[in-house]
């Protein structure tokens, strides 16, 4: 079943200027990490040990997984742009795990999501706002 009307999570102007500086942010500090090659757990081992360590992984990584999943979904347009950018470089983590000569790669295509969510974000903060029709035909 399709869903007719997208959940709007940035409605009003000041959670579009809130989720625009928190991604100017978060750019900014990847940007500055391109040159760390280091590929971390989400929970390092101080916390768990062996399996546990990585069940525990698993599971952020799947929940994570989910919740990009109905994020995605459930918005359109530039909303949709601005979630994909931010969802891009954190659902590539495994790679970096897996794959450590890739480590770099993923950060790159990490921090270009996050520029396509900065300009996303920006887009929606510089569009007119909506204003909503009255019904009465004039």
């Amino acid at each position: 079943m399709a869903q007719s009307h997208p959940t709007r999570l940035l409605t009003t102007r000041v959670r579009i200027a809130l989720a625009l500086g928190l991604t100017a942010l978060v750019f900014v500090q990847e940007i500055r990490g391109l040159g760390r090659t280091g590929a971390g757990w989400f929970l390092g081992a101080p916390l768990f040990h062996g399996w546990t360590l990585i069940a525990v992984n698993v599971f952020i990584y799947g929940y994570i997984c989910w919740l990009a999943f109905w994020f995605v979904r459930g918005t359109a347009g530039r909303e949709r742009l601005f979630m994909v950018g931010w969802f891009a470089g954190i659902l590539l983590w495994p790679l970096r795990m897996l794959r450590p000569q890739w480590v770099t790669v993923t950060k790159h295509i990490g921090a270009f999501g996050l520029a396509v969510a900065l300009l996303a974000a920006l887009a929606l903060l510089l569009e007119p706002p909506v204003v909503a029709e009255s019904g009465d035909p004039q």
